[in-house]
């Protein structure tokens, strides 16, 4: 009896090894066009400047935080159809809260909202500051750019992350070191200017060498 037992071990081998092959092979090539595909991926999502959502906005309206007193709470339109934002910027020690209404700014827009001191604020206000932190003066977008236009910097197209992955993959502290003022004010990336409508972004009173954030 073993020795049909064993006659049917080697009919089901042979079966297993007449059909098996043929799966290997499948698996295989699956395996093979899998592994030609993730070359691409790490240019995907290479960090830069293409991954913020850098918006031209305008205030609307501004008033002082109650409980902080550098901060200003501020509404700003950045052109989406759910209307106005609400945005915390930290700029009482170099702003009144006349110089901010009506004012056009550059809003980035993809960031998740966090309550700052119990406002909610969904975004950030681009500004370029010295070193030391003395001055900060907003980044003005160009006259010409639309409210909700996207400001670009050449040679760095591309979708913006979401809200998400600008947190989870830490892009700010990745991206913000080469986002500068040059000698004449403008902001750069890389030393290639953002720009919107026909004209760049320059620091309030062209304050160069300043750091954008």
């Amino acid at each position: 009896s073993g020795s049909v037992v064993d006659d049917d071990d080697d009919e089901d081998n042979e079966g297993a090894s007449a059909v098996v092959p043929p799966k290997a092979e499948e698996k295989q090539t699956k395996k093979k066009k899998k592994k030609k595909t993730p070359p691409p991926q790490p240019a995907a999502t290479e960090i830069d400047i293409s991954k913020l959502n850098i918006l031209v906005g305008v205030i609307n309206k501004a008033w002082e935080h109650e409980e902080a007193d550098k901060l200003f709470c501020e509404e700003i339109d950045v052109g989406e159809p759910d209307g106005p934002r609400q945005i915390a910027s930290g700029l009482r020690a170099h702003y009144n809260v006349e110089d901010l209404t009506g004012r056009r700014v550059c809003v980035l827009a993809n960031l998740k909202s966090r309550k700052l001191m119990g406002f909610p604020s969904h975004g950030m206000v681009l500004c370029a500051s010295t070193d030391d932190g003395s001055k900060v003066v907003f980044v003005d977008p160009p006259e010409d750019a639309a409210v909700g236009e996207r400001v670009l910097v050449d040679g760095y197209e591309g979708d913006p992350a979401t809200e998400n992955q600008v947190i989870k993959k830490k892009m700010l502290d990745a991206i913000f070191p080469d986002l500068r003022t040059n000698s004449n004010g403008v902001a750069s990336y890389k030393g290639v200017a953002l720009t919107a409508g026909t004209g760049k972004c320059v620091a309030e009173g062209e304050l160069a060498d300043a750091q954008v954030s």
